[in-house]
């Protein structure tokens, strides 16, 4: 089963990475026109800040869903390390499943927002803010399915530790950073 979950968690993560990077360059072009625009040619753009703050959110949203698949999100692990073993074993499994009925919860509030919100225009733009809104049921939904997948990885005991590993240069230049 883990294998079936990890072949759909790679595939979702793939879609998960293509979608961030279409977002990032689009981010950066807007932004570069918005500057052009505004200081170059003295004539601001209506539209990119709106754009780009919608943006923002979908990309700060969507990369947390990165980290849950890499299991690379913040922990406070001072307490972790000096409980016993067995202790911290079971409050892992019960972090990990308090983890994934969160974000079912946010995933159901985030639609009630984005159906609150609906067809309401913005106003430089005029797209629905309900499209904006989305980013939080979207987001969540890949952290949900990342978040399943490590709980039943941890509660079976088969599988790797993530799904999807880190690669093997980051900005560390491949070594731990620990903070003290």
């Amino acid at each position: 089963m883990i294998e079936i979950m990890d072949k759909i968690v790679r595939a979702l993560f793939a879609v998960l990475k293509a979608v961030l990077t279409v977002v990032l360059v689009g981010m950066v072009v807007i932004l570069a026109a918005h500057i052009i625009f505004r200081f170059v040619l003295n004539n601001s753009l209506t539209w990119s800040e709106e754009l780009l703050k919608i943006l923002l959110v979908w990309f700060g949203l969507l990369s947390v869903s990165v980290l849950a698949a890499r299991r690379e999100h913040v922990a406070i692990v001072v307490f972790k390390d000096h409980m016993p073993k067995k202790v911290s074993n079971v409050l892992s499994k019960v972090t990990q499943f308090i983890t994934v009925v969160i974000c079912l919860v946010i995933i159901y509030i985030g639609v009630q927002y984005m159906l609150e919100a609906g067809f309401r225009p913005t106003p430089a733009l005029r797209i629905p803010y309900g499209y904006a809104y989305a980013a939080i049921p979207v987001a969540f939904f890949f952290i949900t399915i990342f978040e399943f997948r490590n709980l039943v990885a941890d509660l079976t005991g088969k599988g790797n530790y993530a799904a999807i590993e880190k690669p093997e240069e980051d900005l560390t230049g491949g070594k731990e950073v620990k903070l003290d």
